[in-house]
């Protein structure tokens, strides 16, 4: 492909944009949806340019030109991280704000949905399923310290919450009444403070 488009005859540089540039040089294949040219072909912007082209100051015009074009869009990548970065900030803030201001109650939920995920997450990672302690599991271990598991003991307890038994409707049942409490306490709070403002 010709490059005239990049230089007159006398070696100056054209009016052509930077996009128009890379495509001269690089062709419409190699650049990426931002109009960068892609990785594989980096050697080829500094040393793929034809033999007519190769004028010193403007190879070196077009090298800083593309050199910027990248610094920008680093810039702008950047820009963004930092957003994000800030929005989590301003996230974390707020959280650690909360729990400063309303301790006992962040206590209750977490409890709550620690209450709620025992049974389906926390047993199954210890080693306690639906058909007993898994090999090689926190719960093989325990059950192999205590010997013979006696009715209503810590473990038998968990082990009937793994199967389905009633002890994984206590788990379940103090998650909930926790949540419901919450809500129920949340809805007190803006209607007293809805019949304030009234």
């Amino acid at each position: 492909m010709e490059h005239s488009n990049l230089l007159s005859n006398n070696g100056s540089r054209s009016h052509a944009s930077d996009r128009e540039r890379l495509l001269a040089v690089l062709g419409p294949g190699n650049l990426d949806f931002r109009g960068k040219p892609t990785k594989t072909n980096a050697f080829t912007l500094l040393h793929g340019v034809e033999p007519e082209t190769k004028n010193a100051s403007d190879l070196g015009r077009f090298v800083r030109t593309t050199l910027q074009h990248h610094y920008n869009w680093a810039i702008l990548d950047n820009a963004k991280l930092y957003y994000v970065l800030d929005r989590l900030r301003n996230f974390t803030a707020s959280v650690t704000s909360y729990v400063h201001e309303h301790p006992w109650e962040t206590a209750f939920a977490l409890l709550s949905v620690l209450s709620i995920t025992i049974v389906p997450v926390i047993l199954p990672a210890i080693g306690f399923s639906a058909i007993g302690p898994v090999a090689e599991s926190i719960a093989v271990a325990w059950q192999s310290s205590i010997g013979i598991v006696a009715a209503g003991t810590p473990f038998a307890f968990l082990q009937s919450a793994a199967m389905g038994g009633a002890a994984a409707g206590v788990f379940y049942g103090a998650g909930v009444a926790g949540l419901a409490v919450l809500a129920g306490k949340k809805a007190v709070d803006w209607a007293v403070g809805w019949w304030h403002r009234e």
